[in-house]
This record gives structure tokens, C-alpha cells and sequence, in this order.
């Protein structure tokens, strides 16, 4: 017999349906801090480095018996729990060998596993650091007009401020940038061999630990390199022979080089302060061949590409900590033409940034480049 649906029920099904939905996309959203919690106490725990040093999957009671507790092993129902979590983050699996669950590292955990030039525990210890997400907790208050940023009214100071004095968190912040420029820098060498052509001097200004500046040092042993920075980030930088090391505010001075490098510095920064830099690039490059490579987000949030979430969040994060913004193409070439520069090309790489490349030789124009036009 046919059982036909009274359509007053069929609508309350369907309604009922939609609002169970939408609360539970709510509630994923009230909770999203936890995914990033959990994932930091796995890496405090040292789980992914004791499955992957153990070689294969491995038992609860095993796994519990490696943990660094002070009290003996860990607790095997609270790890239990954890363990359950991360399993449905997808970032470990579970299979039951001879009737006994065994953990193991799904594909996504090799980046959990500290030591190789890919993993991406430092940016997860700085990003989740309490420190470093106070600013989080004002953005309400961040939407002022004053020049006050949320991380100055979190923590009292200005960031750049805060690093020179927070040793400790300035190497946690370095060890953060460092493990961004590993993991973009193999497609930066790989996929703009010619951008590097003809190129004898490069300084990397805002270069942090030098690690950039080094791959290209190692990839490309024809050029000069150097890295520019203030004097606290050098005192927290290890030396390379391959690198030379200057010291300095590029707000008022940027070395000569026939090019410059600027990763993920100018979005950090207002429009008025990114033009002043800018100029300074411009007054160190020769005028008859000199570049500026910019490695930044060019931000378009109707993009369908899985990191356009990231650059987003990126975006907001800029301004929150320092006042700066993740920016369009259309907002970077007003930069560039502010700057007195004409000709710019956007280069696509495997990586959250682009590779925005500026020449001020009006016979050398980079493949594919934008004439700027007022």
C-alpha cells in the first residue's frame, strides 16, 4: 500500500532538515578554535613524530607509553579521546589489527612530523600561540579609526615592538616565517628560472633568518645574495656562508642590487608606507635593468582556488597585528604606479603568494607583463 505524506508533514520534515543543518554549520563554526587546539596539543605531545619513529601504527597503550607525562605514561582515556578527534580530523588512522586498535599518520601528518624542510609545526605553534592569538579577541575593538592595532590593545605594544623585546617570541615568529619561505621557495626556484636570468646582485630585504635568500644562494651560485633586516631579527639569525648579512631600516635605506626580494613584507604595512618603500627599492635598482620581486597574496575572494579561504583569513590577520592587508590586483598595481614604476607581471605559483615581478627597464618587460597605464 502507498503511504502518501500530509505535505504539512513534508514541510515540517524539511524544515526541521534545514534547521538541524544550519545550527550544526553554527556549532562548527562556535567550535572551529578546537581543530586547531587539538592539533597543537598532538604536536606538544609528540604523536606524529613517535608514530612516524616507530614505523608503523601503533596501539594506544604503546603510543601512551611514549608520551613525555611527568606523572609515567599518559592517561589512556583523555588520549583516547584526542586520538578520537584527531582520527576524525582525518590527520591519523585507525585500523584494528588482531582485534587491538592501531594509530597511524594519514597522508596530511607528514607535515606534522618535525625536521624535514616541509613540515609545518612552527607555523602551527606560532599561529595557535596564546600571544599571538590575543589579537583575535579585539577584533571588535580593532574596527576603530584610530591607528591603534587589535595587537596593540591586546598586548600594549606594537608588534614590531613586542618582537624586539619577547625574544623567546620573536624566534617562535621567525621559526614561523622561516617554515612559509621552505615551503614556497622549492616553487619559487623551480617555477621562475627565468626571472632570475641576467640577475648578478639580489638582496632579500625583510629577510628574516636568511632562508629565502639561501635557496636562491644555492640554486643560482652566479648571484650575489644578501638579507637586509633590522638589528633584532639578525642577533636571532644563523649565518650561511653563501648569504652576506646587512643591517638596517628600509624605510630609510635599502642597499643597491641589480634586484630586490620582498616576501611577505609589504602586506604588512599601509598603502602610504608600502609606496615609501617602494621608492626606496626603485632609488637602489639601476635604472636600466633592475627588478623588484614581490612573493605576496594577490587576493581575489571569488576565486574558487582551495587557499582563497587562507589568503582571506591572511587578510584579516594583517590587520590585526600590524595594520597591513592582503591586496587585489587592482590595489597592487595602484602601489606600483604610485611608486614610479610601469610594468609589472603576476606569476601563479604552488603556493598561497604570487610572484609579482617589477622591472624598471622599459626594453626588458617580464613575459606576460602588465603595462601600466595612468
Amino acid at each position: 500500500m502507498t503511504q502518501y505524506w500530509n505535505p504539512r508533514d513534508v514541510i515540517a520534515y524539511h524544515c526541521t532538515k534545514d534547521l538541524s543543518q544550519t545550527q550544526a554549520k553554527l556549532w562548527s563554526f562556535i567550535y572551529g578554535f578546537a581543530e586547531s587546539l587539538v592539533l597543537k596539543s598532538a604536536i606538544q605531545l609528540d604523536i606524529p613524530d613517535i608514530i612516524h619513529n616507530h614505523g608503523k601504527p601503533m596501539t594506544l597503550s604503546n603510543l601512551a607509553s611514549r608520551i613525555p607525562s611527568p606523572n609515567g605514561a599518559a592517561d589512556h582515556d583523555r588520549l583516547f579521546r584526542i586520538m578520537r578527534y584527531l582520527v576524525h580530523m582525518n590527520l591519523f588512522t585507525k585500523e584494528s589489527i588482531d582485534g587491538e586498535d592501531h594509530y597511524g599518520l594519514a597522508p596530511p601528518a607528514k607535515y606534522l612530523v618535525k625536521g624535514w624542510e616541509k613540515s609545518m609545526v612552527p607555523s602551527i605553534l606560532c599561529i595557535t600561540d596564546k600571544d599571538f592569538m590575543s589579537p583575535w579577541y579585539h577584533l571588535k575593538e580593532g574596527l576603530g579609526n584610530e591607528s591603534t592595532t587589535a595587537f596593540e590593545k591586546a598586548l600594549g605594544i606594537n608588534i614590531w615592538d613586542y618582537m624586539s623585546k619577547n625574544p623567546k617570541k620573536n624566534s617562535i615568529f621567525n621559526e614561523a616565517m622561516a617554515c612559509d619561505t621552505r615551503l614556497l621557495m622549492s616553487a619559487l626556484v623551480s617555477e621562475c628560472k627565468d626571472m632570475f636570468e641576467g640577475i648578478k646582485s639580489l638582496v632579500d630585504v625583510g629577510g628574516g633568518t636568511g632562508t629565502a635568500v639561501r635557496h636562491i644562494a644555492k640554486a643560482y651560485p652566479h648571484i650575489n645574495c644578501s638579507v637586509y633586516d633590522l638589528p633584532h631579527v639578525a642577533a636571532d639569525s644563523p649565518t650561511y656562508p653563501e648569504v652576506t648579512r646587512f643591517e638596517g631600516d628600509m624605510f630609510k635605506f635599502i642597499p643597491k642590487a641589480d634586484a630586490i626580494l620582498m616576501k611577505c613584507i609589504l602586506h604588512d604595512w599601509a598603502d602610504d608606507e608600502c609606496i615609501k618603500i617602494l621608492k626606496k627599492c626603485k632609488e637602489a635598482l639601476p635604472s636600466n635593468g633592475g627588478k623588484v620581486i614581490l612573493v605576496d597574496i594577490v587576493l581575489n575572494a571569488l576565486s574558487e582556488h582551495p587557499y582563497t579561504k587562507i589568503r582571506m583569513v591572511s587578510d584579516l590577520d594583517m590587520m590585526l597585528n600590524c595594520g597591513g592587508k592582503e591586496r587585489t590586483e587592482g590595489e597592487w598595481k595602484n602601489l606600483i604606479y604610485a611608486a614610479g614604476f610601469s610594468r609589472y607581471n603576476i606569476r601563479q605559483v604552488n603556493a598561497i603568494e604570487s610572484v609579482i615581478e617589477i622591472s624598471t627597464d622599459p626594453k626588458n618587460t617580464p613575459n606576460g607583463a602588465r603595462q601600466i597605464s595612468a
